[in-house]
């Protein structure tokens, strides 16, 4: 069996400093996303809505890792 390397890693991505500012980003962003999947969980949502409410946190929030989460 031979293990083969198919993507490319994102080299254009700049960094980004992990301030008090986008700490409390990504800690509202996973609050947001976590009450979203106890919607879905509830079926109070489905699923198309639950990835299109996520595409609006990733947006409204910033995530400190949203770069690689659209790649």
């Amino acid at each position: 069996m031979q293990v083969t390397k198919t993507n490319t890693p994102a080299l254009n991505t700049p960094a980004r400093a992990m301030t008090i500012e986008a700490m409390q980003q990504d800690f509202e962003y996973e609050m947001a996303e976590k009450i979203t999947k106890a919607l879905l969980d509830n079926g109070l949502i489905s699923e198309d809505e639950r990835e299109r409410i996520s595409a609006l946190n990733r947006e409204k929030f910033t995530p400190f890792y949203r770069d690689i989460m659209e790649k």
